[in-house]
């Protein structure tokens, strides 16, 4: 079964969405309405991507559950798209904040719902605008040092 027309059609009908996302998300303002991320998932009819969750809680361990615990209708690992407003303490050098979208993809994911997530993570990162971007596959690449690193080289 070839996935390709399937999976094109599914990314020309994201840019209209992911512009949706985008006025939806400056009209919202992650820092302005205090959130401290917010969880995307691609729809069970497969036709869009929507807000799971969004939280002000503060714990990234508590997030990283979240994305890590994810489950498709089936009970597979399932994986997610997420904004995670970052602040880290560089001691002499300040605090930097930085908006950090991650793709989150874990290795068990079922090919087809990997293949979408592949080919709508661009279109979507481009559409959020983040400070940062990574994509992780694996538990250890959702380590808060991981996310450091990566924000503040930048």
């Amino acid at each position: 079964m070839s996935f390709g027309p399937y999976v094109q059609h599914f990314v020309d009908d994201l840019e209209s969405v992911a512009d949706r996302m985008r006025v939806s998300l400056l009209a919202l303002g992650l820092r302005s309405a205090n959130l401290k991320y917010i969880i995307f998932k691609i729809s069970d009819d497969k036709k869009e991507i929507v807000v799971e969750e969004s939280s002000k809680d503060t714990d990234y361990e508590t997030f990283r559950t979240k994305l890590i615990e994810a489950k498709d209708s089936n009970g597979k690992p399932a994986p997610r798209y997420a904004l995670y407003d970052g602040e880290f303490d560089l001691g002499s050098e300040g605090i930097r904040k930085k908006i950090i979208f991650i793709s989150w993809v874990p290795s068990e994911t079922p090919t087809f719902s990997s293949m979408i997530y592949a080919t709508t993570r661009e279109t979507l990162k481009n559409a959020l605008n983040p400070h940062v971007s990574i994509h992780a596959d694996d538990t250890d690449e959702l380590e808060w040092k991981t996310l450091k690193e990566a924000s503040v080289k930048k």
